[in-house]
């Protein structure tokens, strides 16, 4: 019986104190870090994810679909120059679970909230730097909006720009 496609992305967070309105922002860089069956190189450093890039696979094997797991690394530096670590902050709005996931067009622009039927996220052993997206549907393709908060700072939320696309491209 066919198993879904997988995918293992690291999201490397750089924190920083912003002296010029004393918040806090960050850059954010991804890696692939593993894909079962191997998908090549479809993950960019800014974190556009393209799986119609990846080699053919054996349908009897695998399904089109492809389930990903995000696992955060980094941290961020504080006004003092102490480094703190950082965890995927929870979604907010809805039942979603880990992160915002929405439904795009053919542009790859974000529409309706997607459906927990089609795509759910959730953290992976409540493990708080680990979030894995289950795709239900390998004819939808999503938006991804996730967040990070600093604990050390009463989970200060900071949003994760650009927003990621599972398939093909955007402006974002």
């Amino acid at each position: 019986m066919p198993q879904d496609r997988t995918l293992s992305i690291r999201c490397t967070f750089n924190g920083f104190y912003r002296p010029s309105d004393g918040g806090y922002g960050g850059t954010m860089s991804y890696a692939i870090t593993g894909s079962n069956p191997d998908m090549g190189d479809i993950v960019a450093p800014s974190g556009q994810i393209d799986i119609d890039k990846a080699p053919a696979f054996d349908p009897n094997q695998f399904y089109p679909r492809v389930d990903i797991t995000f696992t955060l690394a980094g941290g961020c530096t504080l006004q003092d120059g102490t480094v703190v670590p950082v965890t995927w902050a929870p979604n907010l709005s809805g039942d979603q679970g880990a992160m915002v996931l929405m439904d795009v067009d053919a542009q790859g622009k974000p529409t309706t909230p997607a459906s927990t039927a089609d795509v759910e996220a959730k953290w992976v052993s409540g493990n708080p730097s680990q979030i894995e997206v289950d795709d239900k549907n390998e004819d939808k393709n999503y938006y991804f909006k996730p967040g990070i908060v600093i604990p050390a700072l009463n989970n200060y939320y900071i949003s994760v720009d650009p927003p990621l696309v599972n398939r093909g491209s955007s402006d974002r």
